[in-house]
């Protein structure tokens, strides 16, 4: 019986190592569309990033001297940090009350909120939630510039969300 001669040669190594490539190669491709940033999602950052600025300067420019406004909160806080209080921002000084007395958590009847949330509040939210990349939903206010509806809500947590409405120049 006549045996035959298999040379062993060089090539059984190329192929090992251009296989390894191939897979390297394969890997890395496939990677990328499971853990970088996906094409919509930085121009959307971009877009509210160049909504909320050019809304900031507006409201910058045209804020009213003396004015008032209701705020609306929903959120996962004390029953107090929910209920709507007016704002009044008068000679650079900002007051707010609830319209009328509110009992708190301990019981007490409290004619001011213990959190305010002011105008300017709601707008470094807004900001804070574009740098972390959060899906934000954000309405502004055609004439004045400032956030009238914000909702931070995520999946699966507390809602989030401010109304500012009613704003009322005084004279």
């Amino acid at each position: 019986m006549a045996r035959t001669y298999t040379p062993r040669g060089k090539y059984e190594l190329t192929s090992l190592i251009a296989v390894v490539l191939l897979l390297l190669i394969v890997f890395v491709s496939v990677s990328y569309f499971f853990f970088f940033v996906k094409p919509g999602e930085g121009a959307r950052q971009r877009e509210l990033t160049a909504e909320l600025e050019s809304n900031l300067a507006l409201w910058n420019s045209a804020r009213p001297s003396a004015f008032r406004y209701v705020v609306d909160r929903r959120c996962d806080c004390p029953p107090e940090d929910e209920m709507r209080f007016v704002v009044t921002v008068q000679a650079g000084k900002r007051t707010a009350e609830f319209p009328i007395p509110v009992e708190s958590s301990e019981g007490v009847l409290i004619n001011v909120p213990p959190h305010p949330i002011w105008i300017e509040d709601v707008f470094a939210l807004v900001a804070q939630a574009v740098r972390n990349g959060a899906e934000v939903e954000v309405r502004y206010h055609q004439r004045y510039g400032f956030p009238e509806f914000l909702d931070l809500t995520k999946e699966g947590s507390a809602a989030e969300q401010y109304e500012i409405r009613d704003i009322e120049v005084i004279e």
